[in-house]
């Protein structure tokens, strides 16, 4: 876990700072909003009213065809029936369409136990 350490004991100790370090993030975050913009940053406006901002696309380090693919999967055939896409803080991408209607989130897949199974 830690280094050449594989021991049960070296991954406890390294979990634990994990949660730890995580835990004083949180706490400072939440305590002094201003460090919100410098560590988690802020979410960019990448489309408004079917028009790309390409300033803020360049920013994020995102390419025209990655933001069209990711249209496509909330929806939509263009860039133009698309409101308002933003990129999340949390590296996800919001598209609202329809005059802000319908809004989608593309969610990050998630694996685990926590799935729910059909039970038939």
């Amino acid at each position: 876990m830690v280094g050449q350490n594989s021991s049960l004991g070296g991954g406890i100790v390294a979990a634990t700072t994990l949660f730890c370090v995580n835990y004083v993030f949180k706490y400072l975050l939440y305590r002094f909003p201003k460090l919100q913009g410098l560590i988690a940053g802020e979410p960019k406006v990448l489309i408004y009213k079917g028009r790309v901002h390409e300033g803020n696309l360049a920013k994020a380090r995102i390419s025209i065809n990655e933001l069209i693919e990711t249209i496509r999967e909330h929806g939509c055939a263009s860039i133009h029936e698309v409101n308002l896409a933003i990129l999340e803080i949390d590296g996800n991408i919001s598209v609202l369409s329809n005059d802000f209607n319908q809004r989608t989130v593309h969610e990050r897949k998630k694996v685990g136990k926590h799935q729910k199974k059909n039970s038939n």
